[in-house]
């Protein structure tokens, strides 16, 4: 005669109770915990093409606020503090400082303050993010005053003690750009990671908006995809023998969460190989 398995009630209580304790304790700490603050993390690029006059040239990327979600003046100044210790010779920001809502006079002013203290040693550059685009005159207004290098379709060549440069290019659309890439070790900023597909050349890219698919699952990576970062989402690729590098960011978008994601920005240490 077969033995029936018999859960007693009791039992049965406890292992639910169990599985609803720890999904509180999964939500409260990807809501509330998880989301606060960020990491540093340093990636070493190397490439043959680049001059030697250009090893160990700092460049920090930062992404995706998305102001007034999970963000607020507590992260700026962290953002600002942790950048201007690293002394980046280069500082990046590839775009959504925005989110669904208009800011205020004064949270721009506030805004525009912590921007303006993040120091780099040559030069500070922007990309225009998808939410950027709804408030592009104070998108533009605060960047200017608080002196980055908007690169809207454009290009800026930095020289560094070399005469040789390295070409940064900035892409909010990627057409009619490709001629500038032919003689220069070329750096690319774009927001959305997938327009990778349409740069012909460039030796590395850097992109923002996947946010690391925001919550990630392990063994399986992020689960959020959205249009322009359905193909990219993780931290490294290559594409065809373009280098592209993704921020993680470091806000949340559409939901005020993040899961086995710690919110990050990213220094690149620059090597010829």
């Amino acid at each position: 005669m077969d033995k029936k398995i018999v859960v007693k009630p009791r039992r049965g209580i406890k292992i639910i109770c169990f599985i609803i304790i720890f999904l509180v304790i999964v939500f409260v700490y990807g809501m509330y915990i998880h989301p606060k603050g960020f990491v540093t993390k340093e990636i070493a690029i190397k490439d043959e093409s680049l001059s030697a006059s250009y090893n160990g040239f700092k460049i920090v990327q930062f992404s995706d606020i998305h102001y007034g979600r999970s963000t607020n003046e507590e992260t700026l100044k962290k953002l600002v503090d942790e950048i201007n210790l690293i002394r980046p010779d280069v500082l990046v920001f590839t775009g959504d400082l925005f989110d669904d809502k208009k800011l205020s006079d004064k949270e721009l002013k506030l805004i525009k303050k912590y921007f303006s203290l993040m120091e780099a040693r040559l030069f500070k550059f922007a990309v225009i993010g998808d939410y950027d685009k709804k408030y592009l005159d104070e998108y533009k207004s605060l960047l200017e005053e608080s002196n980055f290098i908007l690169l809207d379709n454009e290009a800026k060549l930095v020289y560094d003690n070399s005469s040789e440069a390295i070409l940064f290019v900035g892409l909010t659309n990627t057409t009619n750009i490709d001629s500038l890439y032919k003689d220069y070790f070329t750096i690319t900023l774009v927001h959305k990671p997938d327009s990778i597909l349409d740069i012909k050349d460039s030796n590395i890219v850097l992109a923002g908006h996947s946010l690391g698919g925001q919550i990630r699952i392990p063994f399986i990576g992020g689960i959020i995809k959205r249009d322009g970062a359905k193909t990219y989402i993780d931290t490294y690729y290559d594409v065809s023998g373009k280098k592209l590098y993704i921020s993680n960011g470091v806000g949340t978008q559409d939901i005020k969460m993040r899961l086995f994601n710690k919110p990050s920005i990213t220094l690149y240490r620059l090597y010829q190989n």
